[in-house]
């Protein structure tokens, strides 16, 4: 099984991430991989919401399907992926800081294919989600920095 961290600062209260992050919809505008997002339940907020995210891998267009398995506002998000493609769990982590945020997002995924489809991974893929997770955050921190329109 893959892991991927990344995390970042973001001078904002945790309160004002934790918003962002769960604009489900909206989530497509700073996943630098996604191209859709949408709710599948029924309700919103809480563990069992489902998800499915439009989403580009090494080029590649799949859906992947997630469910919501720990909803603590405004510190974790956590979810399953249960798509034929991707499996795994993941989170994102929000700790406060003297001056904002700290940010951890992991995954843990399991490649397809068994033992060589790790190898694969561990070799191509890893590298390249870890870049692309990177530049989500980056999108993600300018878009929780922003000031607030409306």
């Amino acid at each position: 099984m893959a892991r991927i961290e990344v995390a970042t600062h973001i001078e904002v209260p945790p309160q004002r991430v934790w918003d962002v992050l769960v604009d489900w919809e909206r989530q497509a505008e700073w996943m630098v991989d996604a191209s859709r997002v949408e709710v599948r339940s029924d309700h919103r907020e809480g563990v069992g919401v489902v998800l499915r995210c439009r989403t580009k891998i090494v080029g590649v267009a799949i859906d992947d399907d997630l469910a919501v398995t720990d909803w603590s506002p405004p510190s974790s998000l956590g979810v399953t992926h249960q798509g034929p493609v991707i499996r795994g769990v993941a989170a994102f982590e929000l700790t406060p800081t003297e001056h904002g945020t700290h940010l951890l997002w992991w995954e843990e995924v399991q490649a397809p294919l068994g033992g060589a489809g790790e190898m694969a991974a561990t070799v191509a893929v890893v590298p390249w989600v870890r870049r692309v997770f990177r530049r989500s955050l980056a999108t993600l921190k300018r878009r929780c920095e922003a000031p607030a329109s409306g």
